[in-house]
């Protein structure tokens, strides 16, 4: 989704929107917190989720290399690490829905880190 912001000019008229499965009271920090513009539903029952196939990871697909590496990239930038408040074992989706309802381009990534390229989202638009 940070990605997603930092090039929404690519996006032209796309709607988007995150679907999320945190209490619908955080949705406004989270949004604030990830200076998103875009809205964040919430899926409390993970229906979509299941819907879509997201499902939960492993330790091993959790703390991966690669998050592992963004972790410590964060802490050497000076961030500060907060104790999670979500599920963190949720694998999510990206999904580019048409505007004819149907999904044209689905990625289920195995670890939290691992998300499609931008320009993939791209080309799967209208």
């Amino acid at each position: 989704m940070i990605a997603v912001r930092d090039h929404l000019n690519r996006f032209g008229d796309a709607t988007i929107a995150i679907v999320t499965f945190a209490d619908p009271h955080r949705l406004a920090g989270y949004r604030a917190h990830l200076q998103i513009p875009f809205s964040i539903l919430s899926d409390i029952d993970r229906a979509m989720y299941t819907l879509l196939g997201a499902g939960r990871g492993t330790a091993r697909q959790i703390w991966s290399l690669a998050t592992l590496r963004t972790y410590a990239r964060l802490i050497r930038g000076g961030k500060r690490l907060h104790r999670p408040t979500e599920d963190i074992n949720q694998l999510g989706a990206d999904v580019v829905i048409g505007r004819n309802g149907r999904i044209r381009y689905l990625a289920l990534p195995a670890t939290p880190d691992s998300r499609p390229p931008i320009s993939d989202l791209i080309e799967a638009l209208d």
